[in-house]
């Protein structure tokens, strides 16, 4: 008997070891199988591009918020089971951690998007407005300005003032800006003024722009001189124009960066003077203009002749990267296209460039595939003080790292898409 009782219990502990050690066995393969949830974050990086068409379908645009900035880095962005699709052909402001995403043509919806209490990118709001906003600027107080645009009539242009905190249009305020209103001829159509550029500076708000005649021909008229018109801010009544007669008209179609602000408070323009960049009278030399903190006129002792600079050309575009210097694209030859929008069109006309406001200087960046194409160009995007942005080519679209310093560039992540409208910072308002 006691035989059989002690071998019943060493069966019995033999089964209660068996089981004991199945069970943290399984306990722990539990363990390891656990999915730990991606961490939430308060600040994403969020790019904005036109994805690449699958198929027969059309091109869209999307907003993608990436893992890090790691990821402009290497590898390859696209929206494969990811993203947020937007409608059609768009345009992406950022205002302070509010993303505006704003329809084109026929298409009048502005819709903002905001990094939630939960680390997520959502929809904030939307508004809607009469016609295509072609411009934008940011303002001290936390507000965008956005312009309603049009080749053709000479109505008042609409400003609209809109809450970064909300996404809602807090006021809509009409004006001339240039009343050049012509008889109603065929000979004297009047001209369009077309906003390029616009920055506030304490309580005064400079808007740059050049001219369409009213009648639909896209021709440009008054190409000799530059102008900028200054009005009060916020009150928004307007004081003057002033004017330059050393360059041409300031900034381009499409860009909104025709007139930047620096550190200190100086401004600084860009004229084109480009016939392969819309304008169909270029005399003037493609120049950088300023005007000093505290006044509101061109500062009569600064010229820069980019154009004619060793490495120069005609600005195509250009943004502030910080200490004097912007980051700019440079027509190579502006016979390339001339009357045609080559330089929007041709993917072969283009080199990137740091240019020096104080020291006047121009000098080619190493790294990035020149000339190139760029219809219309991503915003640099300033982090450590390394600029991220895009290039396409006939190839592919592609994210270079540019050291201002050292005016050379790495080459950064591929991204499937026809083009990189946007690179985002976003975090979570307080």
């Amino acid at each position: 008997m006691n035989i059989i009782n002690n071998t019943m219990d060493t069966i019995w502990l033999k089964k209660i070891f068996f089981f004991s050690i199945l069970a943290t066995t399984l306990i722990s393969c539990s363990e390891d199988n656990v999915v730990t949830p991606p961490q939430k974050s308060s600040t994403k990086y969020v790019v904005a591009f036109e994805a690449n068409p699958v198929g027969k379908e059309e091109p869209i645009d999307y907003i993608l918020e990436l893992p890090s900035l790691e990821a402009l880095t290497s590898g390859e962005i696209n929206v494969k089971n990811k993203g947020i699709p937007q409608t059609g052909w768009r345009f992406f402001h950022q205002t302070n951690n509010t993303l505006f995403t704003a329809g084109y043509s026929k298409d009048v919806t502005c819709k903002s998007y905001e990094i939630s209490t939960e680390g997520v990118l959502q929809e904030k709001s939307k508004f809607t407005f009469d016609k295509t906003l072609d411009s934008y600027a940011s303002t001290e107080d936390g507000k965008m300005i956005a312009v309603e645009l049009s080749y053709d009539g000479l109505g008042q242009k609409r400003f609209h003032i809109v809450d970064a905190k909300t996404g809602k249009v807090e006021r809509i305020i009409a004006h001339d800006i240039d009343i050049d209103k012509g008889d109603g001829t065929k000979e004297n159509p009047g001209s369009i003024p077309w906003v390029t550029g616009m920055v506030q500076r304490g309580n005064k708000l400079f808007v740059s722009y050049h001219k369409w005649l009213a009648d639909g021909s896209y021709k440009t008229p008054d190409t000799e001189r530059a102008y900028i018109a200054i009005f009060s801010y916020p009150s928004f009544e307007f004081e003057k124009i002033i004017y330059d007669t050393r360059t041409s008209p300031i900034g381009i179609n499409g860009h909104n960066t025709g007139i930047v602000k620096t550190e200190n408070g100086d401004l600084y323009s860009y004229s084109s003077s480009a016939l392969s960049a819309g304008f169909t009278s270029a005399i003037k030399p493609s120049a950088i203009l300023k005007i000093k903190n505290n006044t509101t006129e061109f500062d009569n002792d600064y010229f820069f002749d980019v154009e004619n600079a060793p490495n120069g050309g005609k600005v195509y575009w250009m943004s502030y990267i910080g200490n004097g210097k912007a980051i700019a694209r440079i027509i190579n030859d502006d016979s390339v296209g001339a009357y045609e929008w080559g330089a929007f069109l041709k993917t072969d006309v283009l080199k990137m460039v740091v240019i020096d406001f104080y020291n006047k200087t121009v000098t080619d960046i190493a790294g990035i595939p020149n000339p190139h194409g760029q219809r219309y160009t991503t915003p640099a995007f300033i982090e450590n003080g390394k600029v991220y942005i895009s290039v396409t080519t006939p190839i592919e679209t592609r994210v270079y790292i540019v050291d201002p310093e050292s005016a050379s560039a790495k080459k950064g992540a591929k991204v499937d898409a026809k083009s990189l409208k946007g690179i985002f910072k976003l975090k979570t308002d307080a």
